[in-house]
């Protein structure tokens, strides 16, 4: 009903999404739920007219949050409004991943780490690696460089990765179709979407919609997919052995001991030279 109302409900972490009107809340209080949302990860929907009300708490909020921000007014209003709303990510499994990525999340420039944490919380950003090396102004040869250096596989699955954690939730969880989940992230087709999601969780939509992954299981699955293994660091034991070949055994007669090739060849009637 009121802002109190608010922040006593955003001390019960038990929603997926927070649909705010920046006009309707001081700075001050756009703080706190920015300090809120830091503790307890939650998707932010900040949903406002372009209004000078709004112009201080969202500024604040897209600084500190991972707000997808959709403006009244806009000729693309609805879409993006039911794009951020039902492709909320699903917040558990975003914050279990980067805390799995976090060893190579550490191994990357700050600007470009930032901006990957923001798309893997939010699956709203870049959407080819040519958008996110400008997005991070950097060139792609270095972006790639960047990324293959901190353990990733590539930074085409990275952005996958992102837009399938995007849109676990509505595709586990809810009744939209599948066909429009997939035009909301962009592919041509629920096939492709499939294919995507077989590379990165072994399942396409129609199974994990019938079965979920637990989150464990699917993080377990988006780790392995995003990472390659350093094999510099991979202990001895695990280095190919060099596998020495037995000598020879010499030939043997039939309940006899072994003769050298003269003796043999005499002892079947051969002429043997002298």
């Amino acid at each position: 009903m009121d802002v109190r109302e608010l922040l006593t409900e955003l001390a019960s972490p038990r929603d997926e999404c927070i649909i705010l009107d920046p006009a309707l809340v001081s700075p001050a209080i756009a703080e706190t739920i920015a300090a809120n949302l830091t503790e307890f990860p939650r998707a932010l929907v900040a949903f406002s007219s372009v209004s000078t009300a709004a112009l201080e708490s969202s500024v604040i909020l897209a600084r500190r949050t991972s707000a997808r921000f959709v403006f009244r007014g806009t000729p693309n209003e609805r879409s993006a409004l039911e794009r951020a709303l039902v492709l909320t990510p699903e917040s558990t499994l975003g914050a279990e991943l980067l805390t799995a990525l976090d060893r190579n999340m550490k191994r990357l420039p700050t600007g470009l780490r930032e901006r990957l944490i923001s798309l893997f919380r939010t699956g709203d950003g870049p959407s080819s690696p040519d958008a996110l090396a400008a997005a991070t102004a950097l060139a792609r040869r270095s972006l790639d460089r960047y990324l293959a250096d901190a353990g990733f596989a590539s930074a085409h699955r990275v952005i996958v990765a992102a837009r399938v954690t995007s849109a676990y939730r509505a595709i586990t969880t809810s009744g939209t179709p599948l066909s429009h989940i997939a035009a909301m992230l962009g592919y041509k087709s629920q096939r492709t979407m499939d294919a995507q999601l077989m590379v990165l969780l072994d399942s396409t939509g129609a199974r994990l919609r019938a079965g979920p992954l637990s989150v464990t299981e699917a993080v377990s699955r988006l780790t392995q997919r995003l990472t390659v293994r350093d094999k510099r660091r991979q202990p001895r034991s695990s280095q190919p052995q060099h596998i020495s070949t037995p000598p020879m055994r010499s030939l043997k007669l039939v309940g006899g001991t072994g003769q050298p090739r003269h003796a043999r060849r005499a002892a079947s009637g051969e002429t043997v030279n002298p």
